[in-house]
């Protein structure tokens, strides 16, 4: 075999492992980024859940919430109550929209808050519909993402945590 030919077969076979080497490097660093994206946002989550009031609010959503009246929806509840809705609410609808965009890891926010979120939409879903109808909104209105990402992670739950935080 010609020295030449030897050669250019190196040559095609450094320029392939240098392919393959600035891909993986590419892929390293896409995963390292997406993984920095998630720390902003989830250290807000957690002085969010360290905070009484939150948990406070959530509890009264959860458990004194779907005793009261649907039939005015929410704008027809106490002030009070109608804080403790949209600071809840928002605050699961914030998160789905961050998972939605990709800035946090969807599996791992559902695996992490699933019961939660489905037990805020399983409370403020009456009336949330209510106060859609009584203001001529559409369904793709008030709480929307909310809505969307509880119902998905209640008819198909995510991944268990454990098998999550392996990863």
């Amino acid at each position: 075999m010609d020295v030449s030919v030897l050669i250019n077969i190196g040559a095609v076979i450094v320029s392939i492992l240098a392919l393959v080497t600035s891909a993986l490097l590419a892929r390293n660093q896409f995963k390292a980024q997406r993984h920095g994206n998630h720390v902003g946002p989830l250290v807000e989550l957690l002085k969010e859940f360290r905070s009484l009031e939150f948990h406070r609010n959530y509890a009264f959503i959860r458990n004194e919430l779907p005793k009261l009246s649907s039939d005015l929806g929410i704008s027809g509840l106490d002030e009070e109550v109608q804080r403790k809705i949209y600071d809840i609410g928002y605050f699961f609808q914030l998160y789905s929209i961050l998972a939605h965009l990709d800035v946090i890891d969807r599996e791992f926010i559902g695996s992490l808050l699933r019961r939660r979120y489905v037990e805020a939409w399983a409370a403020l879903e009456p009336f949330v519909r209510k106060e859609r109808e009584l203001q001529g909104l559409p369904g793709s209105s008030i709480l929307n993402i909310l809505e969307h990402f509880a119902v998905d992670l209640r008819d198909h739950p995510p991944t268990d945590m454990q098998v999550v935080l392996r990863r």
